[in-house]
């Protein structure tokens, strides 16, 4: 081979070296350009799907007011017992406005790394606690038999234990499949109630009704708190 074919052939395979090198770089703004826009998917994803949560849950508000309204119902071993499953509530409503707002701060800088089944999760314990202390708070005077099934399987599910008792048993752990596990073993209850309209009551002078069923409890509660959270 003479030289200048050696050259040519040096000068062809430096120049193959730039366009290799040219698309490699090329490839790698692709990638990362296809990423930023996954990012960007994301965002305007979870933007979506925070818009259908409230900002916050005060339905234990509504239920205390309720409960004080019925004291004289109940003995007071049975009533303290109630307010510690409230209590429990208003710590759940605290962790999901925590998380709410974390989700709400972080879901556009950074999509992958917000909470959002933590959020998800927390909105379905507190709306079937809600629909739990409903019957709680109503059916004292009421429906005495859903009541006492209510709070008979609460009872049995641990929810009145103190919070050292709760916390030995690893019992925070647990508390999405005991809320599930009590709401499946009452369904009869709450399709009792459904039919009679029992819940159709008024929970205080600053709220409207209940709602017409039980099943629609926990969204009024919601809806409250939405309406509050935009003033």
């Amino acid at each position: 081979m003479d030289i200048n074919k050696l050259e040519e052939l040096e000068t062809q395979i430096e120049a193959h070296k730039k366009i290799k090198n040219k698309l490699e770089r090329l490839n790698t703004d692709l990638n990362k350009k296809a990423e930023e826009r996954s990012l960007i998917e994301k965002s305007i994803n979870h933007e979506k799907t925070l818009r259908m949560f409230p900002s916050q849950a005060i339905g234990s508000v509504a239920l205390y007011n309720k409960l004080n309204e019925n004291y004289s119902f109940f003995d007071e071993a049975q009533f303290n017992k109630i307010i510690r499953f409230v209590q429990h509530i208003e710590e759940k409503e605290k962790r999901y406005r925590d998380l709410y707002v974390n989700c709400t701060n972080d879901y556009i800088k950074n999509p992958e790394d917000i909470p959002i089944k933590d959020l998800k999760k927390e909105q379905h314990e507190l709306k079937i606690s809600y629909q739990l202390l409903t019957v709680l708070a109503n059916e004292i005077n009421g429906d005495v038999v859903s009541f006492n099934k209510v709070y008979n399987k609460l009872e049995d599910a641990g929810m009145f234990m103190t919070v050292p008792e709760k916390q030995n048993q690893e019992y925070l752990k647990q508390i999405s499949s005991k809320l599930d596990n009590v709401m499946n073993g009452l369904k009869a209850v709450f399709d009792s109630l459904q039919e009679t309209n029992r819940n159709l009551r008024e929970i205080s002078e600053e709220t409207s009704y209940i709602a017409s069923v039980t099943s629609d409890m926990s969204s009024h509660l919601w809806d409250i708190s939405w309406e509050m959270s935009k003033k």
